[in-house]
C-alpha cells in the first residue's frame, strides 16, 4: 500500500449544509500522473492538471469516494492551495516548511507546510 497522509482543510468543502474537511491523500503512482495527460481538457492548462491530479490521489474526504474534479472545483482556494502543498509535500516535490518574513516588524519564521493553517482563529466570525 503507498504512504498516504491524512489532511484536514481549513474550509472545507460544502455541500447540502455540511462540511467536509478530514481526508487521506496517498503516494502519487506512476499511473496517476499519466493518466491526467491523456485527459483532453488538460491541454496546456497546469491548474486543471492540479485539479485532475487531486481527484486521484485524494482517497476520500469524511467519507466522500470518488473525490471529484467537481469536488476540487468547489473547494475554496486555501483549501486548494493547501492540498497542492501537501501533494508536492507528500510527493518530495518540496521542503517541509518554508521561511517567510513579517511585513511589520521583519522577524523572520519557519512555518511548517502541515501546519500551514492550522490556526484558524484569524477566520471565525
Amino acid at each position: 500500500m503507498a504512504e498516504s497522509i491524512s489532511f484536514t482543510l481549513p474550509f472545507g468543502y460544502e455541500k447540502d449544509d455540511k462540511t467536509y474537511r478530514n481526508g487521506k491523500m496517498h503516494l502519487a503512482t506512476t499511473g496517476d500522473e499519466l493518466e491526467i495527460q491523456d485527459a483532453d481538457e488538460v491541454g496546456m492548462n497546469t491548474r486543471y492538471r492540479d485539479i485532475l491530479l487531486m481527484t486521484k490521489v485524494i482517497d476520500e474526504l469524511d467519507g466522500l469516494k470518488p473525490v471529484t474534479a467537481d469536488i476540487i472545483k468547489d473547494l475554496y482556494e486555501p483549501d486548494f492551495i493547501y492540498l497542492q502543498l501537501l501533494y508536492r509535500q507528500l510527493n518530495g516535490e518540496s521542503g517541509s516548511s518554508i521561511t517567510t518574513r513579517c511585513p511589520d516588524c521583519g522577524a523572520i519564521s519557519e512555518i511548517k507546510l502541515a501546519d500551514l493553517y492550522k490556526d484558524m482563529s484569524i477566520y471565525e466570525k
